[in-house]
C-alpha cells in the first residue's frame, strides 16, 4: 500500500510538473498569434462550432484534432453566455492575419483555451508513458523515469502549447501502443477494439500517425505466432482501425474527392520541398535530436541495441514504431521538429529502460572500487544527458519574462513610423495597425527586386529572421536567394534591428 501511495504521489508530482511547465506560455504573444498554423487550425474549429458544419473544408490533416477543439468551445461559450460576454456564437472573434505568422485575435481567450487542450493531452501522454512503462517492463520506475523526461523535454513542451495535431498524435499512439501491450500479454477481445479504435483516433489526428498500427500487428504476431493469419481478433482490430478514422474524418468518405485530392498535394509537398525546410533529412533530424535531448536519445538507442542482443521480445514491441516512423518520414524532403513529436515518448521508454537496466547491473557487481568507479561514471554521463533539456527548458522559461523581438517591433512601428505610410512586411513579422499604415505582405521579401519596391510606392520594409534566416543557415543550399536578400539589405537604409530572444527583426526605410 505504502509503495503504490509512494508511486502516485511521485506521479503526481512529475504530472504537476509537467503541466506547470507547459501552462507557462499558454497566453504568450496574445491578443497575437504568431505561429504561422495556429491561426488557420483555430478559424477552421470555430467555424465547426458557429455553423455546425462537420465539414472542415480541409483535409491537409484529417479532422479529429478540429472536432476536439470545436467540442471545447461549447462550455467555453455556454461560461461566457452566462458571463454576459458572448451574445451568440458569431461573438467569438476569429483571427485575423495579415501574412503567414501574422495574426491577431479579438477573444485572446480563444486561443487560451485552444493551447489548454493541446496542454492538457501534452500532460495526459505523460501519465500514458507511465502506464505503457509500468505495464510493459513491470517496473513502475521505468515509466516514471520516461514520464519525467517527457515532461521536461523541450520539444516535448514546445508542441504542448501550441494548436497543432502533434500533440494529439503523440498521446493517441502511446493509447495505441498501450493497447498493443495489452494484446501481447493478455490477448483479450475488448484489448483488440481498443487497439484498433486508438490506431484509428490516431491516424486521424495526423495521417503519419496510422503507423502506430505496426506494434499492434506484431503484438498479435508475438503471441499467436504462425497461426496470426487465422486470428478473428486481427481482423477485428483492422475493422476497427477504419471505423476509429471514419468516425472522427468522416467527410473522407462524405467530401472523398476534396479529401483525396488535398491528401495527395500533402504527400506531394512533403516528398519535393518547402523552401528553407529541406534537403538532408536523416542529417537533420539527427542533429536535431542531439540538440534538444542529447544524451538521452543516445541512451534510447542504446537501449535498441540492447534488445537486439537479448532478443527481447518487449523491447521489439517498443521499438518498431520509433525505427519505422523515423526511416518513414527521413525519406522526405521536407524535416521539422514537430514530425518527429509521435516517436519522442518511444524514444524516452527506452532510454529509461536502459538506464534503469544499466542501474541493476551495476548494484548487482560485488562491493569493489570497480562498481564505485562505475556508478560514478553512470552518474556523470546522466546527468550529462539530462543537462541539455533542463538547460533549454529553463531557456525557454527565461524567455517569457522578455519582451520578443517581434513585439518589440510592433510597438516600435506603430510609434515611430508616420501615419499612412506603406509598408511592406515579410511572413513572421510583427502585426501592425492596420488603421495607421498602408500595407502589403509577402510570403518573402526576396520575391522582388529592390526597384520594383521603389516603384511600387513602399516607404518601408520590415523582414523577419523567421524567413530569411532560414536560407542564410544552408547558404550552399539557397545561394540565389541570399543573393537576391543581399541585394534588398545592401540598396536600402537599414532603419532599426532588433534581436530580443536570439531572433531577428529588420525595418528598412524604401525612400
Amino acid at each position: 500500500m505504502k509503495k503504490n501511495i509512494r508511486a502516485s504521489a511521485l506521479m503526481g508530482g512529475i504530472l504537476a510538473l509537467a503541466f506547470f511547465l507547459r501552462i507557462r506560455g499558454a497566453n504568450y504573444g496574445l491578443p497575437y498569434v504568431y505561429h504561422p498554423d495556429e491561426p488557420l487550425y483555430i478559424n477552421i474549429s470555430q467555424n465547426i462550432f458557429k455553423s455546425g458544419d462537420l465539414n472542415p473544408h480541409f483535409f491537409l490533416y484529417p479532422s479529429l484534432f478540429f472536432y476536439i477543439n470545436a467540442f471545447a468551445y461549447i462550455p467555453y461559450y455556454l461560461a461566457g453566455k452566462l458571463a454576459g460576454i458572448f451574445v451568440a456564437p458569431n461573438s467569438i472573434a476569429p483571427c485575423v492575419s495579415l501574412g503567414l505568422g501574422i495574426a491577431q485575435t479579438m477573444t485572446p481567450s480563444a486561443v487560451t483555451l485552444g493551447r489548454v487542450v493541446t496542454i492538457c493531452f501534452g500532460v495526459a501522454t505523460c501519465a500514458l508513458i507511465y502506464l505503457a512503462g509500468r505495464q510493459l517492463t513491470g517496473r513502475a520506475e521505468v515509466g516514471a523515469l520516461a514520464a519525467l523526461i517527457t515532461a521536461i523535454s523541450p520539444t516535448n513542451i514546445e508542441q504542448s502549447r501550441l494548436i497543432t495535431p502533434d500533440t494529439f498524435v503523440a498521446f493517441f499512439s502511446m493509447t495505441a501502443f498501450l493497447a498493443a501491450i495489452l494484446i501481447y500479454q493478455q490477448g483479450k477481445t475488448w484489448q483488440s477494439v481498443m487497439a484498433g479504435i486508438c490506431v484509428g483516433l490516431t491516424a486521424s489526428s495526423k495521417y503519419n500517425g496510422g503507423l502506430i498500427i505496426l506494434p499492434v500487428i506484431l503484438a498479435y504476431f508475438l503471441r499467436y505466432g504462425r497461426t496470426t493469419s487465422r486470428q478473428p481478433k486481427v481482423y477485428l482490430t483492422l475493422f476497427f482501425c477504419a471505423a476509429g478514422f471514419l468516425l472522427t474524418t468522416p467527410y473522407a468518405l462524405f467530401d472523398s474527392a476534396k479529401f483525396l485530392n488535398e491528401l495527395r498535394y500533402e504527400a506531394h509537398h512533403y516528398a519535393t520541398g518547402h523552401l528553407g525546410m529541406e534537403g538532408n533529412t536523416l542529417a537533420w533530424y539527427v542533429n536535431y535530436l542531439w540538440n534538444t535531448n542529447g544524451g538521452i536519445y543516445l541512451f534510447a538507442v542504446f537501449g535498441i541495441f540492447l534488445g537486439l542482443a537479448s532478443r527481447s521480445r518487449e523491447y521489439a514491441l517498443l521499438s518498431i514504431f520509433p525505427l519505422s516512423y523515423f526511416t518513414f518520414i527521413s525519406n522526405f524532403v521536407v524535416r521539422n521538429e514537430r514530425t518527429l513529436l509521435p516517436i519522442t515518448p518511444f524514444l524516452f521508454l527506452l532510454a529509461a529502460w536502459f538506464l534503469i537496466t544499466l542501474i541493476d547491473k551495476i548494484a548487482s557487481l560485488p562491493a569493489s572500487p570497480l562498481r564505485n568507479l562505475s556508478f560514478a561514471f553512470f552518474a556523470c554521463a546522466t546527468i550529462a544527458a539530462f543537462s541539455i533539456p533542463i538547460a533549454k527548458t529553463a531557456e525557454e522559461m527565461r524567455r517569457f519574462n522578455t519582451i520578443h523581438s517581434i513585439e518589440a517591433a510592433r510597438v516600435w512601428i506603430n510609434g515611430n513610423l508616420p501615419q499612412g505610410a506603406k509598408i511592406a512586411i515579410e511572413s513572421y513579422s510583427p502585426f501592425i495597425d492596420t488603421t495607421r499604415f498602408s500595407w502589403q505582405s509577402f510570403l518573402r521579401m526576396n520575391q522582388h527586386e529592390p526597384d520594383w519596391y521603389v516603384e511600387q510606392g513602399f516607404d518601408y520594409m520590415v523582414m523577419s529572421e523567421g524567413m530569411y534566416g532560414r536560407f542564410y543557415l544552408e547558404p550552399d543550399r539557397y545561394p540565389t536567394e541570399i543573393e537576391k536578400y543581399d541585394r534588398l539589405f545592401d540598396t536600402f537604409e537599414a532603419l532599426k534591428f532588433f534581436d530580443n530572444n536570439g531572433y531577428e527583426i529588420r525595418i528598412y526605410k524604401v525612400r
